[in-house]
């Protein structure tokens, strides 16, 4: 631990995820996006997370065993594309005004079997479930406020997708002061081009490893 000016800094891996000041977030693996039934797979555009939904299960109940919060996000919308912003209304402006195509951007909508997470992963009572409206999990949620409240330092993102939750949510973190870790075996693109350069920009943000290393620091710890 690195003393300084009066505060006590974790310095080595162990001591960055420590149980008692580190969440894990599990991000926006839906019913909708990924499940079979779900709109994604209507459209042809499901999100295959069939290699890392096992590694996960696995990480959250060695989590779970070492006392670590575990939290979950779920990407969240309302009916009549109730919270696209306008940029958004903009892009999909073709397929929004069209009644034959627009099922295919209302997914996800707040309390549908769409929007939950899939059960292999889902959240175990008492674990807190937070609905973003933005693919940022910081943004327009509650999310900091619990984070300071339970005396977080350190978040380890897993779940979707890095390319488009993960890695604004990981920045913002960064940013407020967290120590952000991620583990490269249970994280996900939403499109697989874009995976590497995800991966790439999160080693500059982050601290990747292995979800093995992290377990064997709370192993080592306990």
């Amino acid at each position: 631990m690195i003393e300084w000016e009066g505060r006590q800094i974790p310095e080595t891996f162990a001591e960055i995820v420590d149980p008692a000041h580190t969440v894990v977030i599990m991000h926006d693996i839906q019913n909708d996006n990924t499940g079979p039934d779900g709109v994604f797979a209507r459209d042809n555009r499901r999100i295959d997370v069939t290699q890392i939904v096992g590694p996960i299960a696995a990480f959250l109940d060695t989590a779970r065993s070492h006392g670590v919060r575990v939290m979950y996000t779920q990407y969240t919308n309302l009916p009549n594309l109730g919270t696209f912003t306008d940029p958004r209304i903009r892009e999909n402006y073709a397929i929004a005004r069209d009644p034959e195509q627009r099922w295919r951007l209302e997914n996800s909508h707040y309390g549908s079997h769409g929007w939950q997470t899939v059960d292999e992963l889902a959240p175990k009572p008492g674990e807190t479930v937070i609905g973003k409206m933005r693919t940022d999990a910081f943004i327009g949620t509650p999310l900091e406020y619990l984070l300071r409240l339970y005396r977080i330092r350190t978040i380890i993102h897993t779940g979707l997708a890095t390319e488009v939750g993960i890695l604004p949510t990981a920045w913002h973190a960064a940013n407020l002061g967290f120590f952000v870790v991620v583990p490269r075996d249970c994280v996900g693109p939403m499109i697989k081009e874009h995976h590497a350069e995800a991966m790439s920009l999160l080693s500059r943000l982050t601290l990747v490893r292995d979800s093995g290393e992290i377990t064997a620091a709370w192993a080592e710890r306990s």
